[in-house]
């Protein structure tokens, strides 16, 4: 029976050779993409904090009923970039997907409501959100080179002397 396909299944294997075998083209796009929607609503949250000018989406959260717009519009904006840097870079994905989901749900809830046409996107994002969540950054990313969320038991066990 075979065990494996390809060369010597102990030989080292390079991580770039990987890029297209894991999550890592999904999750740099999606931080890209991502990102165009979060740096202006970032600008525009910088706008309407402190030089007190008029925001689109501070509009929008108070006419799909959103409690306090004047704080979740900002915050949600200031979450949204915080979440595209850590898609593009791979670092802390799982926790920042977490984050994301309750932002993608809520707008699919309120603007659902109101027939947005950002649906089918909105749909996307929770979609790749939920993969990100589930497998993670990749084998090109920050958590690969710090080993960070690595289960405990995945890792070597350091060999006890015998003498």
């Amino acid at each position: 029976m075979l065990d494996y396909i390809g060369g010597h299944p102990h030989s080292p294997t390079n991580p770039w050779s990987g890029l297209f075998k894991t999550i890592v083209v999904l999750r740099i796009g999606t931080g890209v993409l991502l990102s165009r929607h979060a740096w202006s609503g970032a600008q525009g949250a910088y706008d309407f904090v402190w030089k007190e000018k008029a925001w689109d989406w501070a509009r929008l959260f108070v006419e799909a009923g959103v409690p306090y717009p004047q704080f979740t519009a900002p915050a949600a904006a200031v979450l949204l970039l915080a979440i595209s840097i850590s898609f593009c870079l791979g670092f802390l994905t799982r926790l920042f997907a977490l984050a994301l989901l309750p932002i993608v749900g809520l707008f699919l809830f309120y603007a659902g409501e109101q027939g947005s046409v950002h649906i089918e996107a909105a749909w996307l994002y929770l979609l790749v959100d939920f993969t990100l969540l589930l497998f993670g950054s990749g084998a090109i990313s920050l958590d690969k080179l710090f080993h960070i969320g690595e289960s405990w038991a995945s890792r070597p066990k350091k060999k006890k002397n015998a003498w």
